[in-house]
C-alpha cells in the first residue's frame, strides 16, 4: 500500500501544479455556475412551470387539476406541483432577481454536492476535474425546472448507498427524501431502481445477517411507499408509465448518440470507467452495480445523460483511487471553506449579470396585438412562443406549450402531425378554431398557413403573426 510519502512524491513531480489546478478549476467552475445562472429561462419549460405553479396556488386539485387550454383533455397527474408552487411562490416574492437567486443555488448545490461526494473517492485535484466534466456535461439540461432536484437527489442517494456499503448504516432518511422527490420530479423511481440495485450489492459485499439484509432490501421498498403516499397518490406510477410511453413525442426521450460532441464527456466517462475496472483486481459487486447504473443511464435517454455523468464520475473516482491503493484524504477546513467562498461569490455576482436568452424578449415585437386580442382567442404557436404566452397571458388559448402530460396520445399525434403536415394536419386546424398564429418564420406550417390565406400582420425576422382570411 502506498504511504503519505508516496503520494507526496507523487505530487512533487508537478508540485505547483498540484497547488494551483484545484482553485483554479473552483474559479473556473464558478465563473461557469455565475453565467449560466443569469440564464434562468434558457429553457422555454421554466415559463409553463411557472402558469401550473400559479393555478396551483389558486384552486387548482392536486388530485384533480384543471387545464391551461381547451385542446388539452387528458386525466393528468401532477408529478412536479411542489417546485412549480416554489417556482411561482419566488417569482411573486422577488420577481426575476429571486429566480437568478434560485437558479444559482440550485446549480451551485449541484456542483458542491458532486464535488464532495468525489472527495470521498479521490484526491481533491481529481475531483474538482471530474467535477468539471460533470457539470459541463450537464450544462445543457441545467435550467430552472424541477428535473435539477432529480440530479440532487441522486447524488444523495449515491452518498447514502455508498455510507451504507462502508459502514452497514442503513439509509432509512432516503424514505423521506423520496417523499420530497416524488412531489418533485418523475426520475423519483429511478432513485427507487439505483437504490435497490445498490443495496443488493452492499447486501452481498457485506453478506450481512438476514436482518441486517431484509433491513437494507427493505430501503427501496419503502421509498416505493413513500412515493405513494404523496396528495397525488399511487397515480404517480401510472404517471411515470405514461410518460415513457410518449417518448416519440419529445426529443429528450429519444436514445441517446453517445459519438457527439455533446455526449463527450457522458463517452469519455464510460470509456474510461470500463478501461479502469477490467484491468484491475479485485473488484467488488458494487463496483460492478455503480459501473451497470451508468450504462443503463447513459443508454437509456438523452434526459439520463446528467445523471450517468453522476454515476459514471464516481466510478473514474473509485477506480482511480483504487489503482493508487492509497485512501484520499478527508475534506479539511481549508477546502470547506473554499466550497463555501465560491458557492457564495456565485449567489452574490449572479443576480448582477444581465439576463440572457429571455424566450419571452422573442414575443415583445407582437405585444401590441396579443394586448388587443379578446379572452380566450386561441393563438396556434409552436411549444416555445405557446409556453412563454401561458406565463406571460394567461388570458388567452394556448394549444401547444409542451407539457405533455395534459394530452391524451392522440392530441399529442394531432399536433405533431399538424406541424409537419402531415395527412389530416388541415383537420386539426379546422378543430382548434385558431384566431391567430404565432409560428417561427421558417415553419413548414407558417408556410402552410399562408398558402391558404393567412396575412403576416407582422414579422420580427424569427417570428411570424398570421391572421386567418376574412369570412363575411
Amino acid at each position: 500500500m502506498a504511504t503519505a510519502s508516496d503520494r507526496e512524491s507523487a505530487t512533487g513531480r508537478f508540485p505547483l501544479l498540484a497547488a494551483v489546478w484545484p482553485p483554479l478549476a473552483g474559479l473556473l467552475l464558478a465563473a461557469a455556475l455565475a453565467a449560466l445562472a443569469s440564464r434562468p429561462f434558457r429553457a422555454f419549460d421554466t415559463y409553463f412551470h411557472l402558469r401550473f405553479g400559479e393555478e396551483f396556488r389558486e384552486g387548482w386539485s392536486l388530485a384533480h387539476p384543471g387545464q391551461v387550454s381547451a385542446a388539452s383533455t387528458n386525466g393528468w397527474a401532477p408529478t412536479q406541483w411542489l417546485p412549480q408552487i416554489g417556482l411561482s411562490w419566488v417569482d411573486d416574492v422577488a420577481g426575476t432577481t429571486g429566480l437568478v437567486v434560485l437558479f444559482a443555488a440550485l446549480v451551485v448545490a449541484f456542483a458542491a454536492s458532486v464535488h464532495v461526494l468525489l472527495r470521498r473517492h479521490t484526491s481533491t485535484g481529481t475531483a474538482i476535474s471530474l467535477t468539471l466534466v460533470v457539470v459541463l456535461g450537464t450544462l445543457p439540461s441545467l435550467s430552472l425546472r424541477p428535473q435539477v432536484l432529480s440530479y440532487l437527489f441522486l447524488v444523495a442517494v449515491i452518498a447514502a448507498w455508498d455510507t451504507a456499503r462502508r459502514s452497514g448504516r442503513v439509509p432509512w432518511w432516503l424514505v423521506p427524501l423520496t417523499w420530497v422527490w416524488a412531489t418533485s420530479h418523475g426520475m423519483w423511481i429511478l432513485g427507487v431502481g439505483a437504490s435497490a440495485v445498490l443495496a443488493v450489492a452492499v447486501c452481498i459485499e457485506r453478506r450481512g445477517t438476514r436482518t441486517e439484509v431484509m433491513r437494507l432490501l427493505g430501503v427501496p421498498v419503502a421509498m416505493l411507499v413513500a412515493a405513494s403516499v404523496t396528495p397525488v397518490g399511487p397515480r404517480l406510477v401510472s404517471a411515470i408509465l405514461l410518460v415513457n410511453s410518449r417518448a416519440e413525442h419529445f426529443r429528450e426521450w429519444d436514445a441517446p448518440e453517445l459519438v457527439t460532441i455533446g455526449a463527450a464527456p457522458v463517452t469519455v466517462l464510460l470509456a474510461l470507467a470500463i478501461f479502469l475496472m477490467v484491468r484491475r483486481d479485485g473488484v467488488r459487486p458494487y463496483d460492478v452495480a455503480l459501473l451497470g447504473l451508468g450504462c443503463v443511464f447513459a443508454i437509456y435517454s438523452n434526459r439520463t445523460l446528467p445523471l450517468a455523468l453522476i454515476v459514471l464520475a464516481v466510478v473514474v473516482a473509485s477506480e482511480l483511487t483504487a489503482r493508487r491503493a492509497a485512501p484520499p484524504d478527508s475534506i479539511g477546513r481549508r477546502e470547506w471553506g473554499v466550497v463555501a467562498a465560491l458557492a457564495v461569490a456565485v449567489l452574490v455576482i449572479a443576480p448582477m449579470l444581465p439576463l440572457r436568452d429571455v424566450p419571452a424578449d422573442d414575443l415583445d415585437p407582437f405585444a401590441a396585438q396579443l394586448d388587443e386580442l379578446p379572452d380566450d382567442t386561441v393563438v396556434l404557436t409552436d411549444r416555445t412562443s405557446g409556453a412563454v404566452l401561458l406565463w406571460t397571458d394567461p388570458r388567452l388559448d394556448v394549444p401547444m406549450h409542451g407539457y405533455g402530460d395534459v394530452y391524451t396520445d392522440d392530441e399529442l399525434e394531432a399536433y405533431d402531425d399538424l406541424f409537419r403536415l402531415e395527412p389530416g394536419w388541415e383537420d386539426t386546424l379546422a378543430d382548434l378554431d385558431a384566431q391567430v398564429a404565432l409560428l417561427p418564420e421558417d415553419s413548414p406550417l407558417a408556410a402552410a398557413l399562408a398558402g391558404r390565406g393567412w396575412t403576416v400582420a407582422e414579422d420580427s425576422g424569427d417570428l411570424v403573426y398570421l391572421v386567418p382570411p376574412r369570412t363575411d
